[in-house]
Order: C-alpha cells, then sequence, then structure tokens
C-alpha cells in the first residue's frame, strides 16, 4: 500500500497573498464576539503585513504605481478591519461595505499586476538607456584622449547576456579614418578601462567602413573551465562548426570543408585538448572521415581508437587511419593526392548533376576527408610538401588537412600552409612575435587576452572573424571522450568506392594490421580490431610499399635519362650539343665534328628496389640568422640589416623568402634577453652583437692571406668601412659626406678621409665644395665593384656575409 503525498504548497504572488490577507482579516471580524479581540490587533496586524509589503516592493524594483495600489490597499483593509472589530457585531451594511471594499481592492491589485510586467520592463529600459548614453559620452571622450581621434559619434549599445560586457557602435569622423587606423589600440582602451587580465577591448569593421564595433569585455569569462557541451547529435562537415566561446558568449567557429586549418601552441598551452575537442566536432560528422598523422608517438589520436581497440566500449574507431611512422605517413599522403585526382575525374558528372559549382558534394556515401597532422616541425621536408600538395589541390575535392605545431615559425608551418588555411588558431606560443607570422598584420597581441591554458585567438581570414579574436576552447575530458567515441561510432563513414580503387588503395585495407600492433605492444586487441588485423592479408611495411610503388610522372626523386639526338650521343654537356645542333641547322657556320659516342655499357642486372630518398629537412630561418650574426664578429647586426643579409641568404640556397623583420627583431630581443647576445643601443640605432664574438678579440679587418698584397688604407680608417661605405653611397646613388657620417656613426675628418679615398679607388668624383659627390658607378655594378675592392682589400666570402654585404658575398662566391 503506497503512501499518499499531500502538496502543502500555496500558490504565490502579491494579489493571492492579498486574497488570504482578506479572508483572514472577514475571519476575525466575524470571530469577534467569539474571542473578544480588540480592534487594536487588526490594525496592528494588518499594518504589519502592509509595511512588510511595501519593503519587499520597494527591494524588487517595483513601479511606483503598483507600490502605491498595493500600500493603499493593506492601509484599506486595516482600517476596516480595525473598524469592524470596534463595532462588533457588523450590520448586514458593514458587511457589504466590507465586501466591496475587497473586491474594489482586489480588481485594482490585479489591474496592477497585469501591467507591472510592462512598466517593469519601460523602467529597466529607461535605466539601461541612460547607462547606455553614459557609455557612448564616455568612448567618445575615451577615442579623444587615446586614440587621440575627434569627432566620433556613439551610435547604440548592445548589452551582452549576464552582464559580462557591451558593444559600442560608432561612427568615425569625415577625413577617412577606419578601423585600421586603429590596430593595437585595444589593450590601451583596456588599460584606460582598468580592466583586469581575460578582459579586453577589441575592434571591428562596422556596417561601412566610417563605422566600428567595439567589444568590450567587463567580467572575465576565459579564466574559468568552460566543458564540453555534451551534445552529440549530427552535425555536416559541410557547416562551421564551434570549439569553444569567445569572451562575449558567442561560439567561435571552425571550417575544415573548403578551408584548411592551422593550430599553433607551445607545451602547456591547451594545444592538444583542442585537437581533440575539433577531432570530437568532427566526428559528429557522418560526411568526414578522419585521417591523423602523429609520429612522435600517436597521442593525439590514440585516444579515438582505444575504445574500439582495446576497451571494445565503440563499435568502430573515431579515427580511420593513423599514420605512426613517417613511411605510413608517406603512403597516406600519396594515396589521399591519388584520390583527389580520381575524384576529379570519377565524379565529374556528379559535379555537374549537382550543380555545386565544381565542388565534389559529400555525404555519408561519399566523405569528404580531413588529414590532422600534429608536430610538423618534426616532419621531414618531403612530407611537409606532401601536405602542401595535398592543401593545394583538394579544395574542390573535400581533401582537407588541419596542421598543429609548437611554433609559429617557417620550418613548422610552410608558406603553402599558411596560404592555404584560412581558419588559423594561435594559443600561447614561446616568443610572441611568432604570432604575427601567424596572424600578419596584427603584430600587436595582447597576451593578457588569452592568459590561462586553453585560451588563444580564433581567426578565418575569409569567414570572419577577419582579426585574430581572443576565445576559450571547451575542455575535454578523457572519460567524456569515451562516451563521445559510443555515441558517434555507429555513425562513422566509409571510404567510397572510387577512393578505395586508386593505386595505393590495394595498401589501405591493411592499414590497422601495419600499425595496431605497433601502437599497442603486448596488450590484447578487441575481437573487432584482431579481426581487421588477421584478415588483412600478408603485412608488408609502408617503406616497402613506397619502395617498390613505381615513381609517378613528374617526382622529383627519379628522373628519366636525357633524350639525345642520332648523331650526338658523344656530346657531353648541353651547352655542347646546342652549340651542334645550331652548326648543323646554321649553312654559315663553321663545321663542328661530332665526336665520337662512348661504347654502350651493358645493361646491369635488375636489384631489389632501393628505399626512396629522404629529402633533407629545410634550413631554419631562426637557426641561419643566428650563424649569420655569429660570424658578424664584433660588428654584429642591426635587425635592419640582419634580415636583408637572411634574406639574400636564404634566397641564394633558394629555401624559401625569409620572416618579418619584425620577427627577425623578436629573435634579436629574445637573444639578447637569455644573454646569447649583447645589446648595444648606444649609438643611433641599436645593434646586437654575439656574447662569443663579443668577448673575443676585436677584429678590424680580415685575416690578410700570405704573399697578397692589398691597397693601402689612409690613416683611421678600416677595410670593413670602406666596404659599408662603398654599398652606401652606391645603392643610395647619393654621393653626401654627412649621409655617411650619419650611417656609420664617425667623425667629420674621417668622413672626409673615407671620401677622398672612394675618389681613389673610382667610386665617387672629386669634390666639389658643399654639394654632394658625382657617383661614379651605377647600382647594375655595384657586386662587381665590391667584389674587385674587396680582393684589393684581402676580403673574403666569409667577411662580406658578416657584415651584412650579402649580395657582394654572393657574386665574391660565384667567381
Amino acid at each position: 500500500m503506497s503512501m499518499r503525498h499531500w502538496d502543502w504548497s500555496l500558490p504565490s504572488g502579491h494579489t493571492t497573498f492579498l486574497g488570504y490577507a482578506t479572508e483572514t482579516a472577514m475571519t476575525t471580524v466575524a470571530l469577534a464576539p467569539l474571542t473578544g479581540l480588540p480592534w487594536q490587533a487588526a490594525a496592528l496586524t494588518l499594518g504589519s503585513a502592509a509595511a512588510a509589503g511595501t519593503v519587499h516592493d520597494l527591494r524588487v524594483s517595483t513601479t511606483l504605481g503598483t507600490l502605491t495600489t498595493r500600500a493603499v490597499s493593506w492601509l484599506t483593509a486595516s482600517a476596516w478591519a480595525s473598524w469592524a472589530l470596534a463595532t462588533a457585531p457588523l450590520t448586514t451594511t458593514g458587511w457589504a461595505s466590507g465586501l466591496g471594499l475587497a473586491t474594489v481592492g482586489l480588481a485594482a491589485n490585479a489591474s496592477a499586476n497585469r501591467t507591472e510586467n510592462t512598466r517593469s520592463e519601460r523602467k529597466k529600459l529607461l535605466k539601461l538607456r541612460r547607462k547606455s548614453v553614459g557609455i557612448l559620452l564616455d568612448w567618445e571622450d575615451r577615442m579623444k584622449r587615446v586614440a587621440r581621434i575627434e569627432d566620433c559619434h556613439g551610435k547604440d549599445v548592445q548589452h551582452w547576456p549576464g552582464e559580462v560586457g557591451y558593444t559600442v557602435e560608432m561612427d568615425l569622423p569625415a577625413g577617412g579614418t577606419n578601423v585600421d587606423d586603429l590596430n593595437g589600440y585595444g589593450p590601451k582602451f583596456a588599460s584606460d578601462l582598468r580592466l583586469p587580465d581575460g578582459c579586453g577591448v577589441e575592434l571591428f569593421p562596422g556596417a561601412n567602413r566610417g563605422t566600428i564595433l567595439i567589444e568590450v569585455t567587463l567580467k572575465d569569462v576565459i579564466t574559468a573551465d568552460i566543458p564540453y557541451p555534451e551534445d552529440y547529435s549530427e552535425i555536416s562537415l559541410t557547416e562551421r562548426f564551434p570549439f569553444g566561446v569567445y569572451r562575449n558568449g558567442e561560439p567561435a567557429l571552425g571550417s575544415l570543408c573548403n578551408d584548411c586549418g592551422i593550430l599553433v601552441g607551445e607545451t602547456d598551452a591547451g594545444k592538444t585538448n583542442t585537437l581533440r575537442v575539433v577531432t570530437a566536432q568532427l566526428a559528429r560528422m557522418p560526411d568526414a572521415l578522419i585521417w591523423a598523422i602523429d609520429t612522435t608517438g600517436g597521442g593525439v589520436a590514440l585516444p579515438w581508437i582505444t575504445p574500439w581497440a582495446t576497451e571494445g566500449i565503440a563499435s568502430a574507431p573515431i579515427v580511420d587511419w593513423i599514420a605512426h611512422t613517417e613511411d605510413e605517413a608517406r603512403l597516406m599522403l600519396k594515396m589521399a593526392a591519388e584520390i583527389i585526382a580520381a575524384r576529379k575525374a570519377g565524379y565529374q558528372q556528379l559535379m555537374r548533376e549537382r550543380k555545386t559549382d565544381n565542388k565534389l558534394p559529400i555525404s555519408a556515401e561519399i566523405p569528404g576527408i580531413v588529414i590532422i597532422t600534429d608536430e610538423t616541425a618534426s616532419l621531414p621536408y618531403d612530407i611537409k610538401e606532401m601536405i602542401d600538395k595535398v592543401e593545394q589541390e583538394g579544395r574542390a575535392m573535400r581533401v582537407r588537412a588541419l596542421v598543429a605545431a609548437l611554433r609559429a615559425t617557417q620550418d613548422a608551418i610552410t608558406a603553402m600552409m599558411k596560404l592555404m588555411s584560412k581558419w588559423r588558431v594561435g594559443m600561447t606560443v614561446s616568443d610572441a612575435e611568432e604570432l604575427a607570422y601567424l596572424f600578419p598584420g596584427y603584430i600587436k597581441i595582447d597576451p593578457k587576452d588569452a592568459p590561462v591554458a586553453g585560451s588563444g585567438w580564433n581567426m578565418h581570414t575569409r569567414l570572419g572573424p577577419k582579426k585574430p579574436t581572443a576565445m576559450k576552447v571547451w575542455r575535454l575530458v578523457d572519460e567524456l571522450m569515451d562516451t563521445i567515441c559510443q555515441a558517434t561510432a555507429g555513425r562513422r563513414p566509409k571510404l567510397d568506392e572510387l577512393s578505395a580503387a586508386v593505386d595505393s588503395g590495394e595498401h589501405y585495407p591493411q592499414r590497422w594490421a601495419r600499425t595496431l600492433p605497433d601502437l599497442y605492444k603486448g596488450q590484447k586487441l578487441t575481437e573487432s580490431a584482431q579481426y581487421a588485423v588477421d584478415n588483412a592479408g600478408e603485412i608488408i611495411a609502408a617503406a616497402t610499399l613506397l619502395a617498390s610503388d613505381p615513381v609517378p610522372q613528374g617526382s622529383s626523386m627519379a628522373s628519366p635519362a636525357p633524350v639525345v639526338p642520332a648523331g650526338f650521343e658523344g656530346f657531353g654537356g648541353a651547352e655542347e650539343l646546342f652549340a651542334a645542333v645550331t652548326a648543323q641547322l646554321d649553312p654559315n657556320a663553321a663545321h663542328l665534328a661530332v665526336p665520337t659516342a662512348p661504347a654502350p655499357t651493358p645493361a646491369a642486372a635488375p636489384t631489389a628496389p632501393a628505399p626512396l630518398p629522404r629529402p633533407a629537412r629545410p634550413v631554419d630561418p631562426r637557426e641561419l640568422g643566428w650563424e649569420l650574426l655569429a660570424a658578424a664578429g664584433a660588428t654584429g647586426y642591426t635587425p635592419k640589416l640582419l634580415h636583408e643579409a637572411l634574406a639574400a641568404e636564404m634566397d641564394r640556397r633558394k629555401v624559401g623568402d625569409a620572416p618579418a623583420q619584425r620577427t627577425v627583431g623578436g629573435w634579436l630581443q629574445a637573444w639578447a634577453k637569455d644573454g646569447k647576445a649583447i645589446k648595444d643601443d648606444s649609438g643611433q640605432y641599436t645593434r646586437y652583437v654575439a656574447r662569443e664574438a663579443a668577448v673575443g678579440p676585436a677584429v678590424s679587418g680580415p685575416a690578410t692571406p700570405a704573399g697578397s698584397e692589398t691597397a693601402p688604407l689612409p690613416e683611421g680608417l678600416d677595410a670593413a668601412l670602406v666596404l659599408q661605405a662603398v654599398d652606401l653611397v652606391v645603392s643610395t646613388q647619393f654621393g653626401s659626406a654627412s649621409m655617411l657620417q650619419r650611417k656609420l656613426r664617425i667623425g667629420f675628418a674621417p668622413v672626409q678621409n673615407l671620401m677622398d679615398f672612394l675618389h681613389q679607388l673610382g667610386i665617387v668624383g672629386p669634390s666639389d665644395g658643399s654639394k654632394a659627390r658625382e657617383i661614379l658607378v651605377s647600382t647594375a655594378d655595384l657586386d662587381a665593384t665590391m667584389m674587385r675592392i674587396a680582393d684589393e682589400l684581402g676580403y673574403t666570402t666569409r667577411d662580406l656575409g658578416a657584415m651584412g654585404l650579402a649580395a657582394a658575398a654572393a657574386s665574391h662566391a660565384k667567381e
């Protein structure tokens, strides 16, 4: 027999309470002859209730009209009850008057309550409007004081939910002022507002170029952990997906359908958690196939296959393919490139029927492929080139890549990765200047905007936000990852038949047989995982598969022997062969004897295919910059000169473009901070010298080779100064003594001797009073002139490079 539960709760609200009070008053009056209560009892009881109700209404900011109606009702009830007790027993007329007053009071209060919400909202809106007007006036004054921009006009203020911040819309003054003029002012505005860390000010373009939006965060929502929302419903790769929140509470969105992505963050910055969150969102997509490259141990992808491989709590792996070795990565990327080519031809009719502008319509039957790559800096150069090719060619065929690295440098993020990745996420890095490489044009990113692990900046150059915006990534714990695997394993897609039929596709079914035994050594696999290993056929290592595959046409790893025309087999070089062919075609040309062709070499017996050559890793611009600084000796470099020398050296080596000058300057500052370099700001320009060179003996010029003769130098001059002067006057075509005095930081007498010596060398003309001297050497002849003078002064290529005269050094070495 179940126990009956009684509900003792009563309706709430002021009208209901007033009804209870009316019943109480009338009951008290009716029982007055029996109880003998004095009239003061009713006055005291109902008067106290009236006072308590008024205090309550004031605390909840009840409007004045409603508060007055309620107070009058309480006092009227108190007065009638007191009169009734004093004249008890009541007549019919007395009772009728009480009922009439009660009816009027109840009606008046019901009417007041019905309009209270409207009046209350109007009151709040008026209060908010007064506050907004104050904010607008404050920002107009702040633009004048901090940014020195007058005549700004505040248009509107939008307050965020929870009062965590607001957005100001402001018209800029006429005259061409736009949001670009306010780049870097966010931290200054935040300082003027006295905002704490985690809060800040961000500026965005408005509805037109003369309007800006100013987002101000007043409460820190970034430092607190924001858990991953337990939502496992289906989403699509064709749509943008959330992975965190901005400071204003709006979702931070990523995109991996039309665009590739870059994620950068140092150790303990939250990069791994961000990769997990992105993978979790991809797992919810039945039209996205996930491949992963992690040659440092597979830690990023392992949590997504362990529930299937060893624990048996998921019916399928979330990640479809893991490349845990370099050769497995090569095999994966080789197949990805083949899939791109096959899809372009095989799905042409489908794209025409769907009218998708030559872009593959993806679905669970034809899924897109997302390749997640972690620790790109540790990958060989040829693998990064293969990733570049996939990013460059795979957009329309929905083969995309997300690359992650510890640092935002060119050795980790190639120029092609940066070009093709419209979606970029930057966490904390070891050198804040590196974010300027990831977010070009936004060097003044304030690290205080993302002060904790898991926070960073999100940017999408095409879809927005088009500037790095502070955000916080959701926190995804291990237990929730297992739940996601269970919930989404059943909707993981299979590779479509067309893609699986490419040349490398015959090795695709063996992927688990090649990877699981290495990833789970000594562990027992589940029945499903063991079946994938046992039924893969013969297990062949990825390196062997790569070596046995034919080299694709156009590959740099092997090239066919050049075809030589019949009768010209005896010529050795291309120039000799070209001259012979020209002579044969030109009847007026002298006859050129054709050398006898050497005897053909017998064909060698076929040998086992050798492993493919592995190109060397690219030059790290930072390491090369340090080598140049160390080679400069006690002379050192300014940031500008080191950048120029680095650019020339990288161009000579054909290893890509040099980083921006501000990045090179950041290296010099970091080296000085670490004690590796010495900062000298005693002159007009700050100069940095490698400490190991500064502590050594000073060298005023290069060592003179034995037996060589050098040009005599005037007293007080050295060869290095002469070469720098030659470079300055010829490159600028301005023979001014004051210019040299300012640039080289020397006195008046030495600069006059230097100009006279340049006249002796044939660089400038004779003195003509106070006029600048005529330049006798053109800029086109600068390299040859520098090489000639360097030889006369006994300088070597290394000496020229150490002084920052890289162009002359290159010519000197070539000669």
